[in-house]
């Protein structure tokens, strides 16, 4: 349980030893959780960069743009890192908040958008891969000295299209739900401590 949460639990407590807070340690505490999350969000950024490079070597295609928007990310969120530790006041800290809330809803969701126009793109080209890569994955399991399928020469029907659709319209949904655990919890906890905030302004005023 974080301070915040223990302050939360103070609150509610009516006895005598109730431990005030004044203005400037609730302003730090947030400050220092937002400075946390800002380090858990580049930790979960550079992970996702890494996944894709794999993936993209896997599939012999480096993701110049995946890696190019990585690091435009990566700067803006450090940018923001340095405003937030140097900054002195709680309507800064709040414009941090707001700006990497943006950042990160913007990046999830052009990243989830490249990766589908990505697919729409190469859907032909994926499909006959899948296709290969089964009758790979068949063969091997009853001749092992089995030729290597070139994705070329295979001839995708109807229903080929059909079936690898259903499985990256799968894949696209875990993508999604892996987004909202990481992506979206950040941007949850960045939404609370803007809420604490905003509290603590309006006392002040």
């Amino acid at each position: 349980m974080d301070e915040l949460e223990l302050l939360k639990k103070d609150w509610n407590k009516e006895s005598d030893d109730f431990k005030e807070y004044s203005d400037n340690e609730i302003y730090n505490m947030i400050k220092n959780k937002s400075v946390s999350i800002t380090k858990t969000l580049l930790l979960i950024g550079a992970i996702e960069v890494m996944l894709w490079t794999l993936y993209g070597y896997l599939d012999e295609q480096f993701p110049y743009i995946r890696i190019t928007m990585f690091l435009v990310f990566a700067g803006l969120i450090v940018f923001l890192f340095r405003k937030m530790k140097t900054g002195q006041n709680s309507i800064t800290l709040m414009k941090s908040i707001l700006n990497l809330r943006m950042l990160i809803l913007g990046y999830a969701c052009i990243s989830l958008l490249l990766a589908i126009v990505d697919s729409i793109i190469h859907f032909d080209h994926n499909t006959r891969d899948f296709m290969a890569g089964s009758r790979d994955g068949w063969n091997s399991s009853h001749n092992t000295t089995a030729l290597p399928t070139n994705p070329d020469t295979m001839m995708p029907g109807t229903v080929n299209y059909i079936i690898f659709g259903i499985c990256v319209l799968i894949g696209f949904y875990i993508l999604y739900k892996i987004y909202k655990r990481t992506y979206g919890k950040i941007l949850q906890d960045l939404r609370k401590n803007y809420k604490e905030l905003s509290l603590q302004e309006g006392k002040a005023i």
